[in-house]
């Protein structure tokens, strides 16, 4: 990624007591990204998140934001984020102007230029109506909505987001996904903290992986590895009506797809090229005799990296 990076971690260290909470985090997030920072509940997600705002302080390591460290100089380096960590909490009787005019204000937006800026990310972000509205009478999408134009007040370089989608119902947390989208189109970098898969798959382009207080993973959310004129290293899961065997799918598909047999009535195939490529190697098997049932394209298995990564959350 070209650039210098908006956000440095180098050997990130923090305990609370006898906790480690962060044993040596490092990472870059440049200009343009949108990152995902996954892990199970208790990985020290929240932990990066405080200390990248300066909410947090390392107890080794060093931390820069555009250039500044949170922990020496708070002010400047809050002038490249918008934050939203560990939702807060609302006062219902406050109305939408209400909360954002007070955001503006703790950004430092003059007196004179708050009702602007308040209005302008509101329309930005579809929250007009909810100016005047009681925050105790709106949906917990339209609040959360609310409040990630609350930390887009000021223009942030870089938008911090903490379990931006937790409690919300499927159909908020599609509207929230589009509009994190929508403000990456725009040129807002995203870091934003989950345990949900889907919401890492929907926004980002790349995934963070954290583990007892360790990256273990830096990857391209899309794991194809890209190629001349579109071509891309493509993994096709296939399952079959009938058992079949790695030997009848390989003398179909020839020595140029790699095969792996998951079960008797499932196959993964490996192969360079593009959708046609894809599609030409489905109708191979059609024609070849293999009664497929489904093909799903593993360009995104981020649940199996994920496994392989983090493994699974105990209960």
């Amino acid at each position: 990624m070209p650039g210098n990076p908006i956000i440095t971690l180098d050997g990130v260290q923090k305990r609370y007591g006898t906790v480690e909470a962060l044993a040596s985090v490092s990472f870059r997030l440049h200009r343009n990204e949108a990152v995902g920072y996954l892990g199970p509940n208790g990985a020290g997600k929240t932990t990066t998140l405080r200390i990248i705002s300066g909410l947090a302080h390392p107890d080794a390591g060093t931390v820069s934001v555009g250039g500044v460290d949170p922990a020496h100089d708070r002010r400047r380096a809050l002038a490249h984020l918008g934050l939203l960590i560990e939702t807060p909490g609302v006062l219902p009787y406050l109305t939408g102007a209400d909360m954002l005019g007070y955001m503006a204000e703790i950004k430092g937006v003059s007196r004179l230029e708050r009702g602007r800026a308040v209005e302008r990310v509101a329309r930005a972000l579809g929250v007009a109506e909810d100016l005047s509205h009681p925050l105790g009478s709106l949906s917990t999408g339209r609040l959360r909505r609310l409040q990630v134009a609350g930390a887009l007040i000021g223009d942030p370089e870089v938008l911090l987001l903490d379990e931006p989608t937790l409690g919300l119902d499927p159909v908020a947390r599609r509207d929230l996904r589009l509009l994190l989208r929508d403000l990456h189109r725009n040129g807002v970098s995203l870091f934003f903290s989950t345990h949900l898969l889907e919401d890492v798959e929907a926004v980002c382009d790349r995934v963070l992986f954290l583990r007892n207080g360790r990256v273990v993973g830096d990857e391209p959310v899309d794991d194809r590895v890209g190629g001349e004129a579109g071509e891309q290293t493509i993994v096709l899961h296939v399952r079959t009506l009938s058992p079949v065997t790695l030997e009848s799918v390989g003398a179909i598909l020839g020595p140029d797809v790699a095969v792996e047999q998951r079960e008797a009535r499932e196959v993964t195939l490996r192969f360079t090229g593009d959708e046609a490529a894809q599609s030409a190697l489905i109708q191979r098997l059609v024609t070849g005799g293999i009664p497929i049932v489904s093909a799903e394209s593993a360009r995104n298995r981020l649940e199996e990296r994920y496994l392989e990564r983090v493994g699974r959350e105990e209960s």
